[in-house]
């Protein structure tokens, strides 16, 4: 039986094995679309898979995963800190202009989090 707990963050390793899975999911089981919901102990978090982009949104708004970046060390990073002071990763990305324009469209949604570009590696 699984326990409610699912444990800590995530490894390296394990947001690889993720990613790949994801892609399995994506290439064989997906049909239309899948919306899932998970609770958290900070509130429900939504996800929606589907074959096509959401209405409003810009297909460059989506970081390609798979197959994966041949070098994630090199590039640049987009950060987001929470209302708590936690930083987290939010995307890799090859030029400096593509990962300013993910950051500009992070703080354009108004959260409250901030978010920042830094140089990988």
């Amino acid at each position: 039986m699984e326990s409610v707990d699912p444990g800590g963050p995530l490894t390296d390793a394990e947001v690889r094995e993720l990613v790949r899975l994801l892609a399995r999911f994506a290439s064989h089981d997906l049909d239309q679309w899948e919306n899932w919901r998970v609770d958290t102990p900070h509130g429900p978090v939504f996800m929606s898979l589907s074959r096509t982009v959401l209405p409003d949104w810009p297909e460059d708004a989506f970081v390609p995963i798979w197959p994966p970046p041949a070098d994630r060390r090199h590039g640049w990073t987009v950060w987001r800190q929470d209302d708590n002071g936690n930083r987290y990763e939010v995307s890799q990305h090859a030029s400096r202009a593509e990962a300013d324009s993910t950051a500009a469209r992070m703080e354009a949604r108004g959260h409250k989090q901030t978010y920042w570009v830094s140089r990988s590696g």
